[in-house]
């Protein structure tokens, strides 16, 4: 940058972009109130104290805190790292940050705090911005004003988010219809959604919902494979079984396949399922517990007495009179709260406390065998933190010897730590592993899940390869562009067809998948994303030579 003297005007980096980005705005409810009463020294340190939680919360998530503002804070989701799930880390950060804040008490005064939360998603352009003296990476459009409207517009311990938010987290969130909202500087009302808490078992949204679906295509070969390896199960032999690909290739559908063989095939056969989170490689035992959780019938979002009754009731079926330590260790890992001499038992213990819960969990899963097969999938290994991983590793002995199916799920992602375990089974278990590396769907079968998605012969050819272009036999890809055309009335449904009613050649990539993508490329090397942007300028197909002209030129 060059400069232009001491009162060089603000200039836009050349590092600018413009992406798609979450924003979250909270703020300390009633502050100046409570700031009155106060000395400010006192006052400060309460503030403090309340932003250090915030800030611990946001890094939870992989916010990046833009911005300390008085008695706020503003957090970005999705620069200057994109992830896939950006929105819904946002809404639980800031539902985690209300809990945080909410009723901490003070000595000072007796003060007691609540915080408000805003949430919004949209385009904007991020990056440096300011003078030689002073610059700030920040995020500069509609969308970031719009957040800040959130935030005033949310009650005192209220999570305030978008429809432009809500779309992308409805599955997940328990969620009361704010209406249109008159906001100000806004020229046409804002909808929006109060986010009340998680949903019990909400998963994020995949696919279109009930009203359109299909059968599974291009996977029958592998659901044969796995059907196969149940059989076998059931004959009291064990199997571990890996599931490899890139996102949305279709992974999670064949193995919610396999549940639904293995439901009507076998009552007696008990699913437990463990799903690791894509903040989670720094949450220890986060795949365990969800492991537990799944043995014992509750879900991620129960509460503590919930669990606790559900841990007991299950580990006196289990293990009759000796449920005592199976308790004692999995209520540990679980935190809940034990009785106080239980609870010094653990502490006796402290150093031999990691051993005792994989017994207790390796006992459960033995117990559970006994009147039954059992299917262990853990799904999305790539995300999977090193305890976790350390915990599988020991269980995985078990399918030698008990009818013990395990099944995992993984992106291609050899520098995780989930990628440890899927080296572990392959050492392991050698030729006896069932290995399914699933690829791009075929023109043709990608056709044939058009068709079922749709149920439509009058569709344009036009339309149809355009959809098969934009989505290169990603399963995920096929539904989300879909959906993108459906959602802006590109084709409606009259009746039992579906009709286009727009010229639908400009196909954009839906919003959707514009965070998978740039969580990929923001993983990439700055010289590696320098090749992809003018690359990315040039076209979808180009010559070798013609790029390394551009790039020689863009470096000269």
């Amino acid at each position: 940058m060059r400069d232009s003297g001491p009162t060089a005007a603000p200039q836009r980096a050349a590092t600018s972009e413009r992406r798609p980005l979450t924003i979250l705005f909270a703020d300390l409810a009633g502050s100046t109130a409570i700031a009155e009463k106060l000395d400010p020294e006192d006052w400060t340190v309460i503030v403090g104290k309340a932003f250090a939680r915030l800030n611990t919360v946001a890094a939870r998530y992989d916010g990046t805190v833009a911005r300390l503002m008085g008695d706020g804070v503003l957090v970005f989701f999705g620069a200057p790292v994109a992830h896939e799930d950006d929105p819904e880390r946002a809404v639980r950060c800031g539902l985690d940050m209300v809990r945080e804040i909410e009723g901490e008490a003070h000595a000072h005064a007796g003060v007691s705090l609540k915080v408000r939360v805003g949430i919004n998603t949209g385009p904007v352009v991020v990056g440096m911005v300011g003078t030689d003296v002073a610059r700030e990476y920040t995020a500069m459009g509609d969308a970031v004003n719009i957040a800040a409207r959130m935030q005033a517009a949310a009650p005192p311990g209220g999570v305030m988010i978008t429809a432009a938010t809500y779309r992308f987290v409805a599955p997940l969130v328990d969620a009361t219809d704010a209406g249109p909202l008159e906001l100000k500087g806004k020229a046409e009302p804002v909808h929006a959604y109060r986010v009340n808490a998680l949903r019990a078992g909400g998963v994020s949204a995949r696919g279109l919902g009930t009203e359109v679906h299909s059968t599974m295509i291009g996977r029958d070969a592998q659901l044969a494979r796995l059907r196969d390896a149940f059989a076998i199960v059931r004959a009291r032999q064990g199997r571990v079984a890996s599931i490899l690909g890139e996102p949305g290739i279709g992974k999670s559908r064949l193995l919610a396949e396999l549940r639904a063989h293995v439901t009507t095939s076998d009552p007696s056969a008990r699913w437990i399922e463990a799903r690791c989170l894509s903040y989670g490689r720094t949450l220890p035992y986060h795949l365990v517990l969800d492991l537990v959780r799944s043995c014992i019938g509750v879900a991620a979002t129960a509460d503590e007495p919930e669990v606790r009754a559900a841990l007991e009731r299950q580990t006196k079926a289990l293990f009759g009179d000796a449920w005592s330590d199976p308790y004692t260790y999995l209520g540990h890992l679980l935190s809940i709260q034990l009785d106080p001499e239980i609870r010094a038992r653990v502490s006796a213990l402290e150093f031999e406390t990691v051993k005792r819960y994989v017994s207790s969990l390796i006992g459960m899963v033995r117990a559970l065998t006994a009147s039954g097969p059992v299917i262990l999938a853990c799904e999305d290994l790539h995300w999977a933190d090193a305890s976790s991983v350390d915990v599988i590793q020991q269980l995985l002995p078990l399918a030698n010897e008990l009818p013990l199916f395990i099944v995992a799920t993984s992106r291609l992602d050899r520098e995780s730590e989930g990628w440890r375990l899927i080296s572990a089974v392959r050492d392991s278990f050698g030729d006896a592993l069932i290995e399914l590396r699933l690829e791009p769907l075929s023109g043709d079968d990608t056709r044939t899940l058009v068709a079922n998605l749709l149920r439509v012969e009058s569709l344009p050819q036009q339309t149809r390869d355009h959809i098969l272009e934009k989505s290169e036999g990603n399963p995920f890809f096929v539904e989300e562009v879909i959906r993108m055309l459906i959602d802006r009335g590109a084709i409606v449904r009259q009746g039992e067809r579906w009709v286009a009613t727009a010229q639908v050649s400009d196909v954009e990539i839906p919003d959707t998948l514009q965070g998978l993508l740039l969580a990929r490329i923001d993983r990439l090397t700055p010289e590696s994303k320098r090749t992809l942007r003018v690359a990315a300028v040039i076209g979808r197909q180009f010559g070798v030579a013609m790029l390394e002209r551009l790039l020689e030129a863009k470096t000269g």
